[in-house]
Formats: structure tokens, sequence, C-alpha cells
């Protein structure tokens, strides 16, 4: 099992985390506060931004950090304060998460604009959720129980990234 980051190498990605909003700062010309940073994520995500209400907030994966340190420091980083930065120039409300904003602010900070990591995920503490089966007219799709929860409940609906179809129970698939 891996341990996570050890307080110094903490340090040192609160530490490249600042340094990233402060290049930010100097390419865009403009002041950007200090985001709070916590090592609190778990599973298959090395990082996220999480905005509630008023408060923002950058959150790392401890365990893959220190599987993967290097390569952490200099995708991961880069790629959780781009949203920040995005965040703060044009708001969430109206950009996607990794449209074109995205993407420029990535290149402005000298890393490549890669949605997602892939990463071996051996001896990285992950959640098992159980899994449903929805379709589209193209496929069959597993979904995690949070977003199966989320349609029974009407709170959210899900369309599939390919021929944009809506997604629905598989009631065949789930007997």
């Amino acid at each position: 099992m891996i341990e996570p980051i050890s307080e110094f190498q903490r340090r040192q990605v609160k530490a490249a985390t600042q340094r990233c909003i402060d290049q930010a700062a100097q390419l865009y010309g403009r002041r950007f506060d200090t985001v709070s940073v916590d090592f609190d994520l778990k599973g298959k995500c090395a990082g996220m931004y999480q905005v509630k209400g008023r408060s923002r907030r950058i959150r790392y994966n401890p365990w893959l950090f220190a599987k993967y340190f290097e390569d952490s420091l200099h995708e991961t980083v880069p790629h959780e304060v781009a949203h920040y930065i995005v965040d703060c120039l044009y708001g969430l409300r109206r950009v996607k998460p990794h449209g074109i904003e995205w993407k420029r602010v990535m290149i402005d900070l000298g890393a490549e604009p890669k949605a997602t990591g892939d990463y071996d995920l051996t001896g990285i503490p992950v959640r098992q959720y159980t899994q449903f089966a929805y379709k589209c007219g193209c496929r069959t799709h597993q979904l995690t129980s949070l977003r199966h929860k989320k349609i029974l409940q009407r709170r959210a609906q899900y369309r599939c990234q390919y021929c944009h179809g809506f997604l629905v129970a598989d009631i065949a698939a789930s007997a």
C-alpha cells in the first residue's frame, strides 16, 4: 500500500500551486487571491478544483502524488490552477470545464492541455461504487450509484458523449 505524501512534499505542492498562480498574475496583469489547498482527495482523481458558494479550493490526492510526485507537480498542479484562473477570469457558468479558455491558460502556464491523467492505481486506496447499467442510442454505460441516485431524484440527466442521447436505465441489464 502506498503511503500519502510527506509534510515536506505537501509544502512543495503548495509552493508549486502558488508559483502557478503568481505566473498567471504576471501573464494576465492582475492579482489572484491565494486559494486553499487541501490533500483530502481519494480515488482515481489526482486533483480537483472545487467551488462551494464563495469558497474556492484545490484538492489533491496525496496517494497519487506519492506514487507520481514529479508528474503531479508538472501536470496536476497547473491543471487545477488553470481551473481556478479560468473561474477568476471568466466565471464557471460561461465556460466548459476543459474548454478553449482552460486550454489557453494551460498553454500560457507552459503545460500540456490534457484533461485526464492515466495512472496505474495499484496500491492507491480507491472507493468501489455499485454500477448501474444505462443505455443511449449507441451503447450501454455503467453509472455510479451517485449518478444513479441523482437521476432517480430528478436532479440530473446525463447524455452520451458520442451520440448525445439521454441515458436511460437499462432494465434488461439490471435484471
